[in-house]
């Protein structure tokens, strides 16, 4: 903590400095011709001895732009573009504290023949909606991949886990010249494709399936397209990398590409039991499983908060596939992706639950082995054809078949809060299964030329989904309490679940004038499910399992109809002020049939949906409706285990969410900050609620029933700010303040009260480049929660836990790359025997060899001083549970990787 506070206090302090005694250039660009001022003009400055950007901003409504802290004593050159017109190049040197005032900038338009030269071409360009980096501007060094140059430039930030946000808003997709390159995985493209191959860096908002803009602008997300250099009309590039290393450790992988014209092939594949599925080998992250979270929950070296673990068991992967795309002429894209893959993972884990009853206070442990087997083939397509500048067509098919087998066993005790011991309990189970995903999306939209907002719209998607699987479990129950008996289970189950939705909408958006705008959207949907599971008893006569249970077995099926029309209105006050409105009927027919009888329901529901939009600035309303689930509907009681039951409940009404959000997002061009802010908050009526009923012997039965009342309130603030490259300097802050609310209802013992939770969380990071020899990133976060039961005892829970992500690289000397990486968590509230410091760090030295270092071997030592554990804790239903998993220890790896790369301009 103290080395955290010393580097925010030099980062500031150097900061500080670089404000000081640095220029200002000013001014305000016009029209040539009618002097009207041109907005979101691009006015760059670069460096004259190697081209590169040192700042740039886009000009305000009235034409005016500032770029202030620039350097002095160095000559400068500002290049200034406008779409469609000749750009400006005008050279300084500036003095120390030096204000030019340029005054009003004329431009004049192209000639249509007009060619301009390259030496004056812009660095960064506005056209439309996407703004254009030209990568000579951003120089990076040798051997860089793409992942190294997005991180130059000015908005964009490339975070640990390889997720990637432009002025501050998440880039959904990664593109290869327009074309996807494998599917959503952002990371095989931007870690392992060489920054040399690309010419520019086009981003824009994430419009493809929004062309009438009916998203809110804070909630669309941005596209990235690396737009490679022309020259390179046909090229072959790749990498191979293979290692070993103790405790059977081991890692291989290769990436071949293909680009002829408007071809792109490229195909992929790894192997390791690293717990790594991402393909890339050259970043210590990755190892260990610490890029498996996939989101922005709170995860540090395996170790989760809040009831998801993501770090446990170790797994083996073998996967591989391929990316095709290809041009028909200009207006026909088509892209097909098929991926295999294979992963086995073995996990350990043993929990110590407490949970608080009026009268005693249960305690559970156990210990729990598994095993499974996964092999999956997935086949996913996309035809995009745009005939004319009107109409555009899109249409999806994925296609995904799974199989999978594992085996489990476990075991338990329970005691009472006096010591005595209740019970033991044993289990071992195996099952097997298969399953499939069909899924295809359809989608047109048609602009109108009379009117500039009228379009037409019509999609369509269909899932069917068929899954079947059996499986056999042995349980053994011995009591030591009078009030609850032992028993013995030996059962057979097997199940054979579908599922099928179906959907087709139409919308037809008409401008009445220039500021209101009236639409109509119309939809209908048929979905059924069917869940199906016949269970079998152990006959101890002939060791067959063919003693049928039909109160035991299930055979559920839904058949939904949904009808909704949905009209709505929108009015632009003025170009960034904008109302939005709208009012669904929708009309849902359900049946839903049982071994017992059948239940017929109809409903009508009426969900308002409600936005504002003023700038940086948009607030909303929406309302939404759940059905429950089939098996919470089933009027019959399952027997799971001696130890637990659930009864369903035919008279549950479907739950309402009534949802509001309020965002803030701006991003400041000159000083290159973001600032976020977003609040919401929810609460549903005929919640979904659990009854649980548990006895002082620890069996448990659960029912189900409505109850309103359920709230959530969350707010979080942000603030990323990327400094302006001083020399060889380049430094990046972020803060983030997040506040999580909850009140659920819990029904325990026929007691009914709301568990509270409350939830703070401060997070801190910061980033040094030096030369691209020195980089530095750091990151920390303080997370406190309350839990409250105001019923019973009134129990309070609070827990807190601190955690520090540092990551160093040195590139030095020549051709020798060393890292070094932390992830330290600290728990203050954890069960005795459950370790509550982890301090996880890594190593690696790398040497570069062979020609342009298209070679290196590579030494990693994973968690140095083995301290490696995967620990949660849940709290719920008046219980803390704490789980320990295992995970990854202590390794060594040797790896050795190959770069090839065969361009030819012919």
């Amino acid at each position: 903590m103290k080395f955290i506070l010393i580097f925010i206090s030099l980062l500031f302090s150097v900061t500080f400095s670089f404000a000081q005694n640095h220029a200002i250039i000013k001014g305000k660009l016009i029209d040539s011709a009618d002097k009207k001022p041109l907005e979101l003009g691009t006015v760059a400055l670069v460096n004259v001895k190697d081209t590169a950007l040192i700042a740039y901003t886009l000009t305000k409504k009235t034409g005016s732009f500032e770029l202030n802290n620039l350097p002095a004593d160095r000559k400068i050159k500002l290049v200034i573009s406008f779409a469609s017109y000749r750009p400006i190049v005008k050279t300084f040197t500036l003095k120390k504290n030096e204000i030019v005032d340029l005054g009003e900038v004329e431009m004049g338009k192209k000639m249509l023949d007009e060619v301009i030269i390259r030496a004056d071409r812009p660095p960064i360009t506005m056209k439309k909606d996407t703004i254009e980096f030209a990568a000579e501007a951003f120089k990076t060094r040798p051997n860089a991949v793409v992942e190294e140059l997005l991180k130059k430039i000015p908005g964009i930030q490339v975070n640990g886990d390889g997720s990637i946000t432009m002025n501050g808003k998440a880039v959904s997709k990664l593109l290869i010249d327009g074309k996807q390159f494998f599917g959503s995985d952002m990371k095989i493209a931007s870690k392992n494709l060489d920054a040399a191959i690309v010419s520019s860096v086009q981003v824009y908002d994430d419009r493809e399936n929004d062309p009438d803009h009916l998203i809110s602008d804070s909630k669309v997300g941005k596209i990235i397209n690396l737009k490679l250099k022309k020259a390179i009309k046909k090229s072959v590039f790749g990498k191979v990398f293979a290692g070993g290393g103790t405790r059977g450790r081991y890692e291989s992988g290769g990436l071949f590409n293909l680009f002829r014209d408007t071809l792109q092939v490229s195909i992929i594949g790894l192997s390791n039991n690293l717990n790594r599925t991402a393909f890339s080998n050259n970043e210590l992250y990755s190892q260990g499983g610490f890029n498996r979270s996939g989101g922005d929950n709170l995860y540090n070296g395996t170790v989760s908060v809040g009831g998801q673990n993501w770090g446990g068991g170790i797994e083996k992967i073998t996967s591989g596939g391929f990316n095709l795309n290809t041009d028909y002429g200009k207006k026909l894209k088509v892209n097909l992706l098929y991926f295999y893959s294979q992963k086995n993972n073995f996990s350990q884990s043993s929990q110590i639950g407490r949970q608080f009853l009026k009268d005693t206070t249960l305690i559970n442990s156990g210990k729990n082995t598994n095993e499974s087997n996964t092999y999956s083939h997935s086949i996913t397509g996309l035809v995009d054809w745009n005939p004319d500048t009107l109409r555009t067509f899109h249409y999806s098919p994925r296609i995904v078949f799974n199989r999978n087998n594992g085996t489990n066993s476990s075991s338990g005790d329970s005691f009472n809060g006096l010591g005595q011991h209740l019970s033991d309990n044993t289990n071992t189970s195996s099952n097997s299964g298969t399953s499939a995903q069909i899924h295809q999306d359809f989608y047109f939209n048609k602009r109108f030329k009379n009117k500039k907002d009228e379009s037409l719209n019509i999609s369509h998607s269909l899932d069917v989904n068929p899954n079947q699987g059996e499986g056999y479990s042995n349980n053994d129950l011995h009591s030591y309490v009078a009030n609850l008996k032992s028993d013995t289970l030996r059962r057979y189950s097997r199940s054979d679940n579908k599922s099928f939705s179906g959907n087709l909408s139409g919308s037809f958006r008409y401008p009445v004038t220039k500021k209101l705008t009236l639409d109509i959207t119309t939809s209908g949907t048929y979905n059924q499910s069917v869940e199906r599971n016949l269970t079998f008893d152990k006959n101890k006569v002939n060791n067959l399992y063919d003693i049928f249970l039909p109160t035991q077995s299930t055979d559920l099926k839904r058949n939904q109809w949904i009808e909704d029309v949905k009209p709505g209105i929108t009015y632009k006050f003025t170009k960034e002020i904008q109302v939005v409105a709208g009012l669904s009927f929708n009309w849902q027919q359900v049946e839903n049939k049982f071994t017992t009888g059948n239940l017929y329901s109809n409903y009508l529901f009426y969900m308002p949906s409600f936005r504002v939009e003023a700038g940086p600035v948009s607030a909303s309303f929406s309302r939404y409706t759940n059905l429950p689930y089939l098996s919470a509907l089933q009027p019959t009681t399952i027997v799971y285990s001696p130890l637990y039951s659930q009864t369903g409940n035919p008279l549950l009404k479907p739950s309402t969410t009534n949802n509001f959000d309020l965002n803030f997002n701006k991003y400041f061009e000159a000083p290159q900050l973001y600032i976020y802010a977003y609040g919401n908050f929810s609460s549903e009526q005929n919640s979904i609620t659990r009854v649980l009923t548990a006895a002082g012997n620890g069996a448990q039965s659960t029912n189900f029933v409505n109850r309103d009342g359920q709230q959530r309130l969350y707010g979080s603030l942000g603030i990323n700010k990327q400094f302006k490259k001083r020399g060889k300097w380049q430094i990046n802050a972020n803060t983030r303040l997040g506040i999580n609310n909850n009140r659920n209802l819990n029904i325990l013992n026929g007691v009914e009260g709301w568990q509270k939770s409350t939830s703070y969380n401060f997070n801190q990071g910061a980033g040094v480049n030096w030369n691209d020899k020195v980089e530095l990133n750091i990151g920390g976060g303080y997370n406190l929660s309350h839990t409250f039961y105001d019923y019973g005892d009134h129990k309070r829970i609070n827990t807190s836990n601190f955690n520090l992500n540092n990551n160093i690289v040195i590139r030095w000397p020549a051709k020798i790359i060393w890292e070094t990486k932390q992830d330290f968590i600290y728990n203050s509230q954890v069960s005795s025997g459950i370790q509550k410091s982890i301090n996880v760090i890594s190593s690696s030295v790398a040497l570069q060899m062979l020609k342009k270092d298209r070679g290196e071997v590579k030494l990693t030592a994973y968690d140095i001083f083995d301290q490696n554990v995967s620990v949660y804790r849940y709290t719920g239903d008046n219980s803390i549970y704490d789980i320990q998993n295992n995970t990854l220890k202590r390794y060594f790896l040797l790896t050795l990787t190959y770069k090839f790369n065969h361009l030819s301009t012919k």
